[in-house]
């Protein structure tokens, strides 16, 4: 009979490290969207929605330019285009960065009318109903998956969710102000929805440049072109011009493009290491549980953070939690990390 070695016969188990360091990158990276939600608002309250989303689209653009200055990541990012020019990838599977410019641009927009709170379960709730499409007609590297029953039952509760925190929202000065609030809250669902498909493409060109920071630098040089263009169009359109630059905005309003970069890194090295479910789990609680926080320091949002709004945060948070359940059942392998 064969012998064991001594190595063979120790227990299989599992460093500390490659353990908690996962689960704790999910946690902060989950952590990100709501701190980087609340970092755009506060540049839009001084600049204007569009001017603060291209600002910090564009800064992350330049930070990342600026590692392309390490030859593996220059030749990472070059094999997109060269896959792009050989017909290996299409044109329409590099422009997932149009999703997180539009997620930055709600952000910007929504975030001062309905707090930080409300903005997460619309995003939720959007990503929830996009991801059924996204995995039926086959969008990402992954082969197409029917529709369950369980997954429709599981955005449909997330969509209630959305209804019930938005119509928690006070209504303001009257119905103008509560039309608004809903508008706001529906932009952000459909940009919400948006990511999904950005999830999908981002997975395909990672297949591609092999290198999460190569597919992040294309992501934020086609959201901050489609930044720019909105700008460009609105101009012409005779929309309102950008405010001026105020003195007094503070250091941390322009750092929402680096936690963008600290998303995409952070969950890069968490999904190699993580279930889908772990990782989905992870990242919308601590989405959800910060972004409650933060409503909490701000007089402003801290008056609609009733009952009712609470109730909203629950559905959407089961409703997330049991999508990614009856998701993880057919994945085995997670998807590629995006921008938002």
């Amino acid at each position: 009979m064969p012998t064991e070695t001594a190595e063979e016969a120790r227990p299989a188990t599992v460093p500390v490290p490659s353990a908690v360091l996962p689960l704790l990158a999910a946690a902060v990276c989950g952590a990100v969207l709501p701190v980087q939600s609340r970092v755009n608002g506060a540049l839009s309250e001084q600049l204007g929605a569009l001017p603060a989303a291209t600002m910090s689209f564009g800064s992350g653009l330049v930070v990342l330019t600026l590692l392309l200055a390490i030859t593996p990541l220059r030749r990472r990012t070059a094999a997109v285009w060269v896959a792009l020019r050989a017909g290996r990838l299409r044109p329409w599977q590099v422009v997932g960065g149009v999703g997180g410019a539009l997620l930055v641009a709600s952000q910007t927009y929504a975030v001062p009318l309905v707090g930080v709170t409300a903005f997460l379960v619309a995003v939720i709730g959007g990503q929830s109903v996009s991801a059924l499409v996204v995995d039926r007609v086959g969008l990402g590297p992954a082969p197409a998956q029917p529709l369950r029953t369980t997954r429709v039952l599981a955005a449909g509760l997330t969509v209630v969710g959305v209804a019930v925190a938005a119509s928690a929202r006070p209504g303001g000065d009257g119905a103008a102000a509560g039309a608004g609030l809903l508008l706001a809250l529906a932009l952000v669902c459909a940009a919400g929805a948006l990511t999904s498909v950005q999830q999908a493409l981002n997975g395909v060109v990672t297949t591609v440049s092999r290198a999460p920071v190569a597919t992040a630098w294309v992501n934020f040089l086609t959201g901050t072109l489609t930044l720019l263009l909105i700008g460009l169009v609105s101009s012409l359109a005779g929309g309102p011009a950008p405010q001026a630059l105020s003195t007094g905005v503070p250091w941390w309003a322009w750092t929402g493009g680096v936690m963008g970069i600290v998303f995409i890194a952070l969950a890069a090295f968490a999904v190699q290491h993580l279930p889908v479910l772990v990782f989905a789990l992870v990242t919308v609680t601590t989405q959800l549980v910060v972004g409650v926080l933060l409503d909490l320091l701000d007089p402003a949002a801290r008056q609609a953070l009733g009952g009712q709004l609470l109730l909203g945060v629950m559905l959407a948070l089961v409703g997330s939690v049991w999508a990614a359940l009856a998701r993880g059942r057919r994945a085995s392998t997670p998807t590629a990390a995006t921008h938002r």
